[in-house]
C-alpha cells in the first residue's frame, strides 16, 4: 500500500544564483508619482491668505523683506523713466484746470456784480 515518492532536488551555485535567479523587487502596480506641492501658483494662494498676518517691517518673513529681496530680481526704478513724462502731463493738465477754475470763478463774480449794478 505504500507508494513511493521521488523527490529531486536543484541547487544552484552561489556564484550563479544572481544570474539565474531575479532577486530585484518588483511591483504589482505602476507607482504613482505624488504632484510636487510647491508651486506659483500655491505661492501666492498662501501670500493672499496670510497678506495681513505678515509684519510689515523687520529683517526677515516681513513685507519690507519681499520687498528687497524682489528688488533683486525687479527694479521699479526703471519703469519710474516711463512714467516720469504722463507724471509731468498730469502736473501740467493740473496747473491748466485750476486756472481754469480760477477763471469761472472770477467771471461769475463779475457777473453777480453787474447784474447787482
Amino acid at each position: 500500500m505504500a507508494e513511493e515518492v521521488r523527490l529531486s532536488k536543484t541547487v544552484l551555485d552561489r556564484r550563479k544564483f544572481n544570474t539565474v535567479v531575479d532577486t530585484s523587487f518588483k511591483t504589482f502596480t505602476t507607482p504613482v508619482q505624488e504632484a510636487d506641492p510647491d508651486t506659483v501658483e500655491e505661492l501666492f494662494r498662501l501670500y493672499d491668505k496670510l497678506f495681513f498676518s505678515i509684519p510689515v517691517t523687520g529683517e526677515t518673513n516681513s513685507h519690507q523683506y519681499l520687498v528687497t529681496r524682489s528688488s533683486e530680481v525687479y527694479s521699479a526704478e526703471d519703469k519710474t523713466a516711463e512714467i516720469q513724462p504722463l507724471l509731468d502731463e498730469i502736473a501740467q493738465l493740473r496747473e491748466e484746470l485750476l486756472a481754469a477754475n480760477q477763471e469761472i470763478v472770477t467771471l461769475s463774480i463779475q457777473s453777480v456784480q453787474q447784474s447787482t449794478q
